[in-house]
């Protein structure tokens, strides 16, 4: 009786685990997904799409780099697709757009830079915008896997 009562334990925490796997690796995706959703660049003709990434020549976008627990892992734009098949529970990743001007898209500058060109240009907010959406994204996976009525 004590060994099927342990197998029952084990069976438990096995699907829970694959549970919160699942949750984690939904949300993550659905925060970066949104983070790269493109528009197109000012300087391409477009207009400023807070949330979205601007793409011109394609640079930042596929600038993306996943950190996996410390290790540089995939890069490119559809690099945490890659990142996230491999999650497991307890990993750490960061994810982070490697281009020089990336900070400068995001937040937006306004001022001479060090070439001496001015700018008055907003922040697109593409990384902030997404990442504020977490805890509404991670509560809706939550009550879908692992909360039943």
């Amino acid at each position: 009786m004590t060994q099927t009562f342990s197998a029952d334990v084990k069976r438990f925490v096995e699907l829970t685990e694959k549970q919160m796997r699942r949750v984690v690796v939904d949300s993550l995706f659905d925060v970066v997904e949104g983070a790269q959703t493109s528009a197109k660049g000012v300087t391409a003709g477009g207009t400023i799409q807070a949330g979205k990434i601007p793409v011109v020549s394609g640079d930042l976008i596929n600038s993306l780099t996943v950190e996996i627990n410390g290790t540089l892992g995939p890069k490119g734009k559809n690099s945490y697709e890659v990142a996230l098949a491999n999650y497991e529970i307890g990993d750490y990743m960061r994810f982070g757009w490697t281009m020089e001007y990336a900070m400068r898209v995001e937040n937006g500058f306004t001022g001479t830079d060090e070439t001496g060109r001015t700018f008055n240009q907003s922040g697109w907010h593409f990384v902030g915008r997404n990442a504020a959406k977490w805890p509404h994204i991670i509560e809706g996976y939550i009550r879908k896997y692992l909360v039943k009525p």
